[in-house]
């Protein structure tokens, strides 16, 4: 996927868990102080019940354990939702690459410390409640140790990512060639010298002729259904069915280009390819020196190079490079 789609998706997803979270700190404490303190009682019990020595004390005694871990309860979900904020804020942040990290850590935990303090301005509006500064110090503190794990688990993520990063480089890049059956297949071909250049994989329509490939190129070649136009009814569904299976073999070969002569084959995994972040590389038909295919056209806006094999293609394609025949 693009790099630059998927921060945008990250973004507005933690965006969204930050607006529910606010949500839900505002409605604690909307809560009476008489709510507030059954939920944290209610908590208290809760964990003191699987405690064998708490379970045979007298309701009396019982009654006092609550109370002395009742206001620990209550500190220790301030300090841990706020680091769930900390911790958010800085992912939010990380998605903007232009900003230094004093900003990505500074704009969250500025965002937190004045959101305690609203929160605490707020219970003072609350029946049998109060703000407290100590509490909006204990908040921050939450959001800086959230920042700070954040900010730890992201570097170790980014230098484990790096080095994967580094190790593919050294790999051959991954190809996948793809062309319609017939002369299109014909041109493709043509390139077949620098096909060993590559991790590569060729994608056509299964005919009775493409078949006698796999012998040549085994593994490395795969099908898609033969449709013709002729027949637009049944086309229809094949080419459906070939955009499910285009997916498939992107994400089973996970190209990083793919390079096409055409024809409708091509379009549906030219635009997998780009929606995934992958390079398109389209070679116009050595077959039109003056006009454009239909497939040409459609793929045209999204290609990174496309290619024409006559000079007088550029008037039609505009941003075309010309590179000469394949014949």
């Amino acid at each position: 996927m693009n790099k630059e789609i998927l921060k945008h998706i990250i973004r507005y997803i933690l965006m969204i868990i930050v607006i529910i979270l606010c949500a839900e700190i505002f409605g604690f404490s909307n809560d009476t102080g008489k709510v507030s303190s059954g939920k944290s009682r209610y908590v208290a019990r809760f964990l003191l019940n699987f405690s064998k020595e708490y379970r045979e004390m007298s309701e009396e005694a019982k009654e006092l354990s609550v109370d002395k871990l009742e206001p620990i309860i209550r500190k220790v979900a301030h300090f841990c939702i706020y680091g769930l904020l900390g911790s958010l804020t800085f992912g939010i942040a990380l998605t903007f690459k232009n900003w230094s990290v004093k900003k990505r850590i500074l704009i969250p935990l500025i965002y937190c410390f004045l959101y305690a303090s609203s929160d605490e301005i707020h219970q003072l509006f609350v029946s049998e409640r109060s703000g407290k500064i100590a509490d909006v110090l204990l908040d921050t503190s939450g959001a800086i140790l959230g920042i700070v794990v954040t900010l730890l688990l992201s570097n170790i993520i980014l230098a484990i990512y790096n080095k994967f990063k580094k190790e593919k480089k050294a790999k051959k890049k991954s190809v996948l060639f793809i062309a319609s059956t017939g002369g299109h297949l014909d041109e493709l071909f043509q390139l077949k010298s620098i096909f060993k250049d590559y991790d590569y994989q060729i994608v056509t329509e299964k005919t009775k002729v493409d078949e006698s490939f796999k012998k040549t190129y085994k593994e490395r070649i795969h099908f898609l259904i033969y449709g013709t136009k002729k027949y637009p009814f049944t086309y229809i569904f094949k080419f459906l069915a070939n955009c499910f299976i285009s997916l498939f073999y992107f994400f089973r070969y996970q190209p990083e280009v793919i390079v096409t002569t055409g024809t409708h084959t091509a379009v549906p995994m030219c635009y997998i390819a780009r929606i995934f972040g992958s390079k398109v590389i389209y070679i116009e038909t050595f077959a039109n020196r003056t006009t454009a295919t239909v497939a040409g056209r459609i793929i045209y806006p999204i290609a990174n190079t496309f290619v024409v094999q006559w000079e007088e293609m550029k008037e039609i394609y505009p941003k075309a490079v010309c590179w000469g025949w394949l014949y």
